[in-house]
């Protein structure tokens, strides 16, 4: 009994103390700690219609805390949960031009990637917080004139700033045109 209130008190603590903060260690399991790193990988960015390219990226893997203490009702404090996940904390967008051989209306299609350079535990609800703006790169259809997308363009970011732009798979920017 006495353990469990000791941890609601540490846990309290914690969230008044740094509610966002990350949590590289907890009072409860002093000999674990929570660890994030960017992985290499192969992505195959590919396309309807067109062959499909394998590139070199990263993916995000590891172990970050997470906890939640019972809450009671009427609430007499704060609730007391924390999330944090294992996600890019900076990337880079590319080009990458796909070929579409079958196609004569877009002969070529260029879709934008994100490239993971560093991983971090970040709250959990970042991810879902940032997900819904539109990337904007390239100028409104109004614009007079639109950058050719056959040269390669490349945006880095924190990831804060990144995740609040739609996802790569979303964009999908017809170069038939450009020139």
């Amino acid at each position: 009994m006495w353990l469990q209130v000791l941890s609601a008190c540490v846990l309290a603590a914690l969230c008044r103390a740094a509610p966002h903060a990350h949590i590289n260690r907890l009072a409860l399991f002093p000999d674990k700690s929570a660890w994030c790193e960017a992985k290499n990988i192969t992505q195959i960015v590919g396309h309807t219609g067109c062959t499909p390219q394998s590139i070199q990226n990263r993916a995000c893997l590891g172990q970050c805390f997470s906890y939640s203490v019972p809450n009671t009702f009427p609430q007499s404090t704060e609730s007391l949960v924390h999330c944090d996940s294992c996600m890019p904390a900076q990337t880079q967008w590319e080009v990458v031009t796909l070929e579409c051989s079958g196609s004569d209306e877009a002969p070529r299609v260029d879709k934008l990637v994100e490239h993971i350079l560093h991983c971090s535990c970040q709250s959990c609800s970042k991810e879902s917080a940032q997900e819904g703006a539109l990337l904007q790169l390239y100028p409104s259809e109004g614009a007079l004139e639109s950058p050719s997308l056959s040269d390669k363009q490349t945006h880095t970011d924190t990831h804060s700033q990144q995740r609040a732009r739609a996802r790569s798979d979303a964009l999908q920017l017809d170069t038939s045109e450009a020139g």
